[in-house]
């Protein structure tokens, strides 16, 4: 917690939990689908401030980052995966997800724990009891001034999921340890090499399957998932693609004598469920390959320039790394914001617009294939394209997420005679989180390096827009406590915000001082 202090400041106050609670505050709801049901009327909705009981805290929200998956919840509504069965007219979500917050008051039962003015960070995927009650979707999350937070976040099946932040850190670069840390976790993907249960195993060999979830004959019945199969003789695409969609979360499909030709494989369940093709020789190469070559599709966007400085920043990057997107805007401020660091490793850094110039002469910059493609566009042509592209143990990684039963048309038994992986992750653990802050704090990742705008509370149904629609080539956070400020770009704010703009560095980067000086200014004049 900050040190006490006599100033009239009014972020001192606000750092040190001192300025006096209001009776209300404002709150964000979702009431369906839509971006027209946020809000009502387009504006946030004031709401009573309630006291937090024995067994909770009541939390301040600083700084919210709005992600791409807020765009799927109001795309979906109630049909979202997370949401199915809530009647969202009666129990609107209060989304937000990436939240920097700071503790008010502690019931009596966290007095010993909590105190006012310790600030931490959230790990939204959130198990209580066995349920999955994420923050931002099941949880009311952090596009709201204050929260009241339960046993749920602070007794969950992992302990507490809220991870303490040191006083100095920055509020904006808080709130996107989540999205860096969905990042570095897509390079801790493992490969597995014997199920969990060995009678959760099934073998098809000599055109049979063994093993108790499947018939002994080439056809596949019943709801019955399996840890592992393991396919001893060449199936028929038929049986493979049938098999294959017995595998239960994490299962794994070894093939020891692969199919023919093109199958049609679950990309979606390779993402959200882990799946995974082996082939005879091990591959668990996860992290990019130093010195190699490597595509990332889709690079341009607010997460694939995070990938992109994250692999610049490795301390072995590749030595070529080649960049496609669609936006010449996006592409623009990716060579601007990644360049200088490619320069300063020694990478080469290849850009493509694929709208206007067309696909890159693949055979001159990756004769030999690519040994690391990062997929972070939704696009099953994309995944198509790449997968035959890769090198002789190369690795292709589906980031962005398609949904469960979404099927790609592929090769898949090169996994067996190029030793090739198709592998995907879906979020971060308590571990991503900490290993994600602790680079921060050390000064060894700049989080807000990926801040593209900002807005104050009333900004947050146009940062929705803004994310939907791709106006920005990075990140977007909401500041909840910050009045009157429109949803604007960095690169804009020297008219609205002369001071806090002579403080971004080099005019486009977010810095901790112009966080203090945006604060100073909002909390000075609501």
């Amino acid at each position: 917690m900050p040190a006490p202090s006599d100033t009239n400041d009014p972020l001192a106050a606000y750092q040190q939990a001192r300025a006096p609670l209001p009776d209300t505050y404002q709150r964000w709801h979702l009431y369906g689908a839509g971006l027209e049901n946020v809000g009502r009327d387009g504006e946030p909705e004031s709401v009573p401030l309630e006291r937090p009981a024995a067994d909770q805290i009541l939390v301040r929200h600083d700084a919210c980052g709005i992600c791409y998956s807020d765009i799927k919840i109001i795309t979906l509504g109630a049909n979202h995966p997370r949401l199915v069965g809530r009647d969202l007219a009666r129990d609107p979500v209060v989304m937000g997800h990436e939240v920097a917050l700071t503790v008010i008051e502690a019931g009596t039962n966290h007095r010993n724990t909590f105190e006012p003015g310790q600030r931490f960070i959230v790990q939204a995927d959130i198990y209580y009891g066995g349920m999955n009650l994420a923050y931002g979707y099941a949880l009311r999350g952090g596009m709201s001034q204050y929260g009241l937070i339960g046993p749920e976040v602070l007794e969950g099946d992992d302990g507490c999921y809220l991870l303490p932040l040191k006083d100095e850190t920055g509020y904006a670069e808080a709130a996107l340890v989540e999205p860096w840390a969905c990042v570095e976790a897509a390079y801790h993907w493992t490969e597995q090499r014997e199920p969990a249960r060995a009678d959760r195993r099934a073998t098809f060999a000599a055109g049979r399957f063994t093993g108790v979830p499947l018939d002994t004959e080439a056809r596949i019945g019943g709801d019955e998932k399996v840890d592992a199969i393991s396919f001893d003789s060449a199936p028929s695409s038929e049986v493979f693609e049938a098999a294959c969609a017995h595998l239960a979360t994490s299962g794994v499909a070894f093939l020891n004598s692969p199919p023919e030709g093109l199958v049609r494989i679950d990309v979606g369940r390779v993402h959200y469920d882990g799946h995974l093709y082996v082939g005879p020789k091990p591959n668990g190469r996860s992290e990019i390959k130093g010195g190699g070559t490597a595509w990332f599709i889709g690079a341009a966007g607010p997460m694939g320039q995070m990938h992109v400085q994250r692999a610049l920043s490795l301390p072995h990057p590749p030595a070529r790394l080649i960049t496609t997107d669609r936006n010449p805007q996006r592409i623009a401020a990716l060579r601007e914001h990644c360049g200088p660091l490619a320069r300063t490793r020694g990478v080469e850094l290849i850009q493509y617009n694929v709208k206007e110039d067309g696909p890159p002469d693949f055979a001159r910059i990756a004769p030999q294939g690519f040994d690391d493609i990062v997929v972070l566009v939704p696009d099953v042509s994309a995944i198509e394209d790449a997968f035959p592209r890769l090198a002789e143990g190369g690795v292709l990684n589906i980031f962005a997420g398609l949904a469960r039963g979404t099927m790609a048309i592929l090769e898949i038994g090169l996994v067996a005679t190029r030793n090739v992986r198709i592998v995907g992750t879906s979020g971060s653990s308590i571990h991503d989180m900490t290993t994600t802050r602790d680079l921060l704090e050390s000064g060894r990742l700049q989080t807000g390096a990926s801040l593209a705008a900002i807005g104050g509370m009333e900004a947050f149904r146009d940062g929705l827009a803004g994310v939907r629609d791709g106006r920005f080539p990075g990140k977007t956070v909401i500041f909840p406590h910050i009045a009157n400020l429109p949803l604007t770009a960095l690169t804009d704010l020297a008219p609205i915000r002369p001071n806090v703009y002579a403080k971004l560095l080099d005019g486009t980067t977010w810095t901790k001082a112009a966080e203090d000086e945006l604060l100073r200014e909002g909390l000075r004049a609501s």
